[in-house]
Parts: structure tokens; sequence; C-alpha cells
């Protein structure tokens, strides 16, 4: 938004707003893009930290790609974050979502969408929980 890119401008925005009943929602794919360390953004925003979405740089399922899952793990741990953690990938073209967000080729050829999610779910908990 043009309220705030990274995090800690969200975080800024809280507090200077004086908000109290008020949380972020840190999303991979967007911090992939705009922060300079995940887990450096994760600590920054400590208990602002609301409900975080799952992904990876090019939207597929968690686990499948180049996130630093490690590092992500660890500052959640260092921030005793216990919210939820909610997978957002986008793999398919067409429809409202993917014209929306510009999904404009398959990401995966015929992917067996419940198969993939109970892989994706399996590493979560494996990996974050």
């Amino acid at each position: 938004t043009d309220l705030a890119n990274t995090l800690a401008d969200a975080a800024a925005a809280l507090r200077d707003a004086g908000a109290k009943n008020a949380l972020l929602l840190a999303d991979l794919f967007h911090m992939n893009i705009e922060e300079d360390s995940f887990s450096q953004a994760i600590k920054t925003i400590g208990k602002y930290l609301g409900a975080f979405h799952l992904g990876e740089t090019n939207r597929k399922m968690p686990g499948t790609g180049r996130i630093p899952w490690l590092e992500i793990k660890e500052a959640l741990d260092e921030i005793d974050y216990d919210g939820p953690l909610v997978m957002e990938p986008f793999l398919m073209k067409g429809g409202t979502v993917g014209a929306d967000i510009g999904i404009w080729r398959e990401m995966i050829e015929e992917p067996n969408l419940d198969l993939l999610a109970k892989e994706a779910a399996t590493f979560v908990r494996k990996t974050l929980v």
C-alpha cells in the first residue's frame, strides 16, 4: 500500500496511531519483495504480528522453493508467535483471483491440488510448528 511497504513501517503506523486492537498480517511473498531480512522484519514487529501468510517467492506451495524456512522459524520462535499460519499459494491462471493478481500461466501443469495441499501442510507442520 502507500501507507506501509515494510513490516517496520506498518508497526510504526500502528504505534503512531495508538492502535491497541490492531495486528499485522505478514505475507512472505511481499516480504520477499520489500524486506531486507525475513528474520529482522519478524523480530521488529514482534507483538504486532497477528497472522502469517505462507508461500514461496513465486507464489507456489510452501516447501517447494527457496524461502529460508529455518530463518523464519527461528524468528517466529524468538517472538513467541503462536498465531495463524495460512498458506496462500496461487497456482492457476484465470478466474477473478488469477486475473486480479496477474497469474498469466499455469504455475504447475495439471496440479493435483489435494496432494499439493497435503504435502505443503506436512511441510509446514514439520518446519514451522
